[in-house]
């Protein structure tokens, strides 16, 4: 006889009304963490004013950190909504497209002309900070069970 396991083959759900105050839990916690590691980092001297942003052509300062880690965690909450409208499976499908998006968001540190490796280092650690604060509370508070 073979022993099936029951919970492998129910299809996973989120509740949409937890999903999008979690969101904002997880924007906030995002900007919030990022916000004193940019701090931190600052106080260091590994976030010079010197260094310039393409784009918006000014050194990165609290409010484009808090602006870029609240805005993803939005933007994570309507894909994981949408997941959870067309899977069965949107939390399995979430954290592996989240693990991609977070492996190719590390690359873009890289794009800013004369950033040095501190900069880059603290940059790239903002993104794994925000991803793991997005992606665990987005994956956690809104799953029913």
């Amino acid at each position: 006889m073979v022993a099936t396991n029951s919970t492998a083959m129910e299809t996973e759900r989120i509740d949409l009304r937890r999903l999008w105050w979690a969101s904002l839990l997880a924007g906030v916690g995002a900007a919030v963490a990022n916000t004193l590691i940019y701090l931190i980092a600052s106080a260091a001297g590994a976030m010079p004013q010197s260094v310039l942003v393409p784009g918006i052509n000014q050194p990165i300062g609290p409010m484009p950190v808090i602006l870029n880690s609240f805005v993803p965690a939005i933007l994570a909450a309507v894909f994981l909504a949408l997941l959870n409208r067309f899977t069965r499976r949107p939390v399995r499908i979430f954290r592996i497209v989240a693990v991609v998006v977070l492996v190719v968001s590390f690359v873009n540190p890289f794009t800013i002309p004369g950033a040095p490796l501190a900069m880059i280092l603290v940059l790239d650690l903002m993104h794994v900070i925000a991803a793991a604060i997005i992606v665990g509370v987005l994956t956690t508070l809104p799953v029913k069970r």
